[in-house]
This record gives structure tokens, sequence and C-alpha cells, in this order.
């Protein structure tokens, strides 16, 4: 019997929920998992059964309510402050998770007071003519990715006088420090240490089950900076649109010696 047939009949009922959850990730399927979880030795299968549970994923569905939701503590937040011409600006480019929450942001838009404006627009606005500005992201791990973006827009930003809001569906808490230096803060979910699964507040995993975990990371190849994830955020986050390299290697890198579960960036 072939080596994927057996992993296929010996945990049928996790593979099975871990394709029907992860369903609305480009290119998922059965085969891609089988291929992912071949590359683990038999004795550390069922671990890696767990680590598969333990991955926050957020599908389609997930990420529409939580624009929703971030729409809505903005716009209860601008009304509380008596900011009345605001505008939402997706940080990053077209490709990033930013465009995403972007464009499910222009339905609930539509009918109300406020706009959505591109980074471009925000620079020719006249000083004076706009209250506050929420830049909007999908997630922030470490913070850095949104200051290094700051530092090229923010004298773009300032002439126009306006308040600064960073919106995000979903704040690393290591991040807050960094974000709150752009402007207020707004976020719908916040993960503490305990979803950092080396920190010793993550109690999913034992130490030894840690260890070994780190060992498979290290074994992608992806180099000390990400064995951890990026900035040792150790997390078990996956989009339906990507991946950030803040969670484990095992489920984003790609490279000669390892398939990752989830693409780093997906349609």
């Amino acid at each position: 019997m072939q080596r994927t047939t057996r992993i296929k009949l010996t945990y049928t009922e996790d593979v099975d929920l871990a394709v029907e959850r992860f369903s609305d990730h480009e290119d998922m399927s059965e085969a891609r998992m089988l291929r992912w979880l071949e590359q683990f030795p038999d004795a550390d299968l069922p671990l890696v059964m767990r680590v598969m549970a333990s991955v926050r994923y957020y599908n389609r569905l997930n990420l529409r309510t939580m624009t929703r939701q971030l729409f809505t503590i903005a716009s209860e937040m601008m009304r509380e402050r008596g900011y009345q011409r605001v505008v939402f600006v997706a940080v990053g480019d077209a490709g990033s998770g930013s465009s995403f929450v972007a464009r499910m942001l222009r339905e609930l838009i539509r009918g109300t007071p406020h706009r959505l404006m591109s980074m471009l627009d925000l620079s020719r606005a006249e000083p004076g003519s706009i209250d506050a500005v929420v830049f909007v992201d999908d997630f922030s791990g470490t913070g850095q990715t949104l200051e290094m973006w700051w530092e090229n827009v923010e004298a773009l930003v300032r002439p126009t006088g306006a308040a600064i809001f960073v919106g995000l569906l979903v704040l690393n808490e290591r991040a807050r420090q960094r974000v709150e230096q752009l402007g207020h803060v707004l976020a719908v979910e916040e993960l503490d240490d305990t979803q950092n699964i080396f920190r010793p507040e993550n109690q999913a995993f034992s130490d030894p089950e840690k260890a070994r975990i780190e060992e498979h990371c290290r074994s992608t190849g992806c180099g000390a900076k990400y064995e951890r994830g990026f900035g040792s955020c150790g997390l078990l986050l996956a989009f339906r649109h990507g991946c950030p390299n803040n969670s484990l290697p095992v489920l984003w890198y790609s490279g000669n010696r390892w398939r990752p579960l989830f693409n780093r960036r997906a349609v």
C-alpha cells in the first residue's frame, strides 16, 4: 500500500474536515493536503493533525462578517467624534490583503456619507476637505510592514489635516505598539500570546511537542528569520486569500525542500 493511501485511510476524518474547512483557499484539495502530510514522518502525524486542526482560518464568510464589524466600529467612532467627511483607504498594493477588505467595504459604504479612496486620490485631496482617514488592512503581525508603508506615505497624508485611524480585521498583540504610532487602532480581533505556540502561555502543545514542531519548521529551509514565523510570532493563522509569514513556515513556505499547505498569496 502506498504511503499516501495509508495516510488517507488512517486519517480520513481529519483530512476531510481540514479540506472542507480550507476549501475556499486557492488550489486547496485532498491531494494537496496529502502531499503536505507526506512530508512528515509517521510518528509525528498525530501531532501534525492537531497542528492542522489548530489553524485559525478565515474564510470568505468570516472576512465579510469581520469587514462589516470593522465598518460598524469605525462608523460609530466617527459619529462619536463628530467626523462626517470620512474616507477609507486600503494599505498596500492591489494583490495584498487590504485590497480584499477594500472590495468588501465598497458594498458597505454605498449609501453612506463615507467614501472609499485610493492612496493616489488621498494625496490629491485639498487640505481640510477630509475629517478622518481610516487605513484598512486584513492583518498586522508585528506592525513592521505598516510602519514601513507609513514612512513612504506620511508626507502625502499629513497635509490633509485629517485624523488618522488604522482599521484591522486581525491584530496581533505584538503589533499594537507600532501600529499606534500611526493613529488610533480599530481591530475586530486581537491575538495574544496564547496564540504563539512557542510561548509558555500557549497550553495547546507540550514543550516536547513544540520542539518537534520547531524542528519541522527548520526543515523547510526557510531560514532562521522565519523558523518561528516572522518576528517569532509562532502563529497558526491563514486567510482565504493567503497565509502571513508570521505563521509557522510549515504552513506557507515554498522551496526546494518544502511544499506548503497554503499559498502566501491566493486569489
